[in-house]
């Protein structure tokens, strides 16, 4: 757990590295970063909750099929 954090905040302090490096551009660029990740995240979230409803819908509808089948 305590490296997982250790290269999370290596991480986090190469990104600010670079911003400064980068000058004017450098908070566009890790927004953008950041943002694209977070995106992603939501996506992926959105997605297993569509799953999730859609497995619940097709137990509703037929209690007997196993869920996650769709004959």
């Amino acid at each position: 757990m305590f490296v997982k954090f250790v290269i999370a905040m290596a991480v986090a302090v190469l990104a600010v590295v670079i911003g400064v490096i980068l000058g004017d551009y450098g908070p566009w660029y890790l927004s953008w970063f950041l943002g694209t990740g977070f995106m992603v995240l939501v996506a992926s979230a959105a997605g297993v909750l569509f799953e999730t409803q859609d497995d619940a819908e097709s137990a509703a509808v037929a209690p007997d099929r196993k869920p996650g089948t769709h004959v």
